[in-house]
């Protein structure tokens, strides 16, 4: 999705060609700011419509249909504007056509045209600045800087000089010159909006994008309807992530007629990443109509599906244009976003899997082992789950407490899982099996934790994550001898003091209960009946509606 302004050397080196006045002044704005198809519909919609004025157009047409390859075009373009008498784009266009046949005779013949089109402009550095132009083109370097010369000879202050030295030092990769002309021709003519422009594309392409912006807001104050500066003003905005002020110059870059559809396409991202769905959805489907195989849009429609909660459709959309377009176009987020849709259907391996194929593709996105640990969790995979979070730890060194409560959890619904699987059926080998596995994971459970209270002392989540895990062996104990050993009594103890501690509004209720409920069982457990008594009605204290304490005090007979 990256931004496209390259122009072909013709369109490069017209950049500079700004001091306009007549009735094509816009259309040569478009077509020297690389808005080709803007300019064609400009210059092929003129009516009324002098002779000198209609050649000039037919001149600009013929480069455009150059620029687009399109030769049988060009060529009609020029020859209609030689067929009109006398004028200086007529001999511009024959000129053009003879060059383009490089040999001895037509180099005579563009010669003598570019000489007629001189002397009928004897006083205008303008024209005599694009016969410079027309040489360097051919490759005539010579003939070109004597055709500059007459030009400054005519007028040394006419900016668009400077400018077509500028793109000359710039196909040249001659950067700093480059700009040093460009500033000559904002000296000569502070109001060259093409010199502000091209100012602000070589800042930007060496990632002086604050130097590029101001040049930018300086030719949108002259004009503050200058498109070309729109487009730019965009592309820099959306490279930099602030979408919002990209959304709306590009709205206002896209509002003629011929914008150029890469605009439109990078107009449907930044309203993606603006989170501004169905808008983006909206001008891909506007892109998709004059572009059907566009594979930029078929891609963000797919991703946009997804955020728009179609996940049926949005995944085969994903398949197929994954399935039609190269492997090496392939990238990260289409992955992600293909991972994302399956877990949405459920297919938690096929999303492991796509998880893996992004990381591949981008390997500093290792955030993706805990998207690969949270899929194989919600399979149930739980022991490879585990293994990818370690080896986001392993990669990560300075990972958050957060990540020590989530990976606690994860190994806690692994222990959980062997709790649940033991039964009196299994064999003696199966049962030894589940015991080292509930060890291995439980083990890992009260280190994650004993870490987390290292890290967030003041956090009940190490405290009781720890309390719960013993919980879960005593459960454990319970299922195997029919008897509670009471192991997580000291942990839920500690764990209680920072909960009472932290539980404003009653956020933290349901973690109290949860330990006066597992003193409760020990101590029905031991048959300690005071005990539990003690617990429950502390537990109707903090919830008066539970009905499990309310059910075990009326068993009791006793009153609350």
């Amino acid at each position: 999705m990256k931004t496209k302004f390259k122009l072909s050397l013709v369109g490069l080196l017209l950049f500079g060609l700004t001091a306009f006045a007549g009735v094509n002044d816009k259309g040569i704005e478009y077509y020297s700011a690389g808005m080709l198809e803007t300019a064609r519909l400009f210059f092929l919609n003129q009516k009324d419509l002098t002779p000198a004025d209609r050649a000039e157009s037919y001149y600009y047409l013929g480069l455009i249909y150059d620029q687009f390859g399109m030769k049988k075009e060009m060529n009609e373009y020029f020859e209609k504007a030689y067929e009109i008498p006398e004028t200086s784009y007529g001999y511009l266009c024959k000129a053009k056509l003879e060059l383009a046949k490089n040999t001895k005779e037509s180099l005579k013949t563009a010669d003598d045209m570019l000489k007629k089109a001189g002397n009928l402009a004897k006083k205008d550095a303008s024209v005599q600045t694009k016969i410079a132009e027309a040489y360097f083109v051919a490759g005539l370097t010579d003939k070109a800087e004597a055709a500059l010369e007459k030009a400054r000879k005519i007028d040394k202050t006419y900016s668009g000089i400077y400018m077509l030295e500028g793109d000359i030092l710039m196909k040249n990769n001659q950067i700093g010159e480059a700009t040093s002309r460009y500033e000559n021709a904002l000296y000569f003519n502070d109001k060259d909006k093409l010199a502000y422009l091209n100012l602000a594309r070589v800042y930007n392409s060496i990632n002086r994008k604050d130097l590029a912006l101001d040049y930018l807001n300086k030719v949108l104050v002259i004009d503050p309807n200058f498109v070309p500066g729109y487009v730019l003003y965009g592309d820099i905005k959306h490279s930099q992530g602030r979408y919002k002020e990209a959304i709306e110059a590009y709205e206002k870059a896209i509002t003629v007629p011929g914008a150029p559809l890469e605009v439109n396409e990078r107009y449907a991202q930044s309203l993606y990443f603006d989170k501004q769905y169905d808008k983006s959805q909206a001008q891909i489907q506007n892109v998709l109509a004059k572009d059907p195989n566009n594979a930029v849009m078929h891609r963000l429609e797919a991703y946009t599906d997804y955020e728009l909660g179609n996940y049926e459709g949005g995944l085969k959309k994903m398949e197929d244009f994954l399935s039609s377009v190269a492997i090496e176009r392939h990238i990260y987020l289409d992955y992600l976003t293909m991972a994302q849709y399956y877990e949405q259907q459920k297919q938690y391996d096929k999303a492991v899997e796509s998880f893996k194929k992004a990381l591949e593709l981008d390997q500093t996105k290792t955030e993706l082992y805990k998207n690969m640990a949270d899929a194989a969790s919600s399979g149930g995979d739980y022991d490879n789950a585990i293994k990818y979070f370690e080896k986001y730890f392993e990669l990560n060194t300075n990972y958050s407490p957060y990540d020590l409560y989530m990976y606690a959890d994860l190994c806690s619904n692994a222990a959980g899982k062997c709790v649940n699987n033991y039964n009196t059926s299994l064999t003696p080998e199966q049962t030894a099996k589940n015991d080292a596995e509930l060890k291995i994971y439980a083990d890992k459970v009260i280190k994650a934790n004993t870490d987390l209270i290292e890290r967030a002392p003041d956090s009940y989540l190490g405290y009781y994550g720890r309390a719960k895990i013993y919980s879960t062996l005593d459960v454990y104990n319970l299922k195997k001898t029919g008897k509670m050993t009471g192991i997580a009594k000291p942990y839920y103890e500690e764990a209680l003091k920072v909960l009472l501690a932290n539980n404003e509004e009653g956020k933290l209720n349901r973690y109290i209960i949860d330990a006066y409920n597992y003193f409760s069982v020990c101590a029905i457990s031991d048959d300690d009946k005071p005990t539990v008594i003690d617990y429950n009605k502390k537990i109707l204290d903090v919830d008066p509606n539970n009905k499990d304490a309310r059910d075990i005090l009326d068993a009791l007979k006793v009153k609350y």
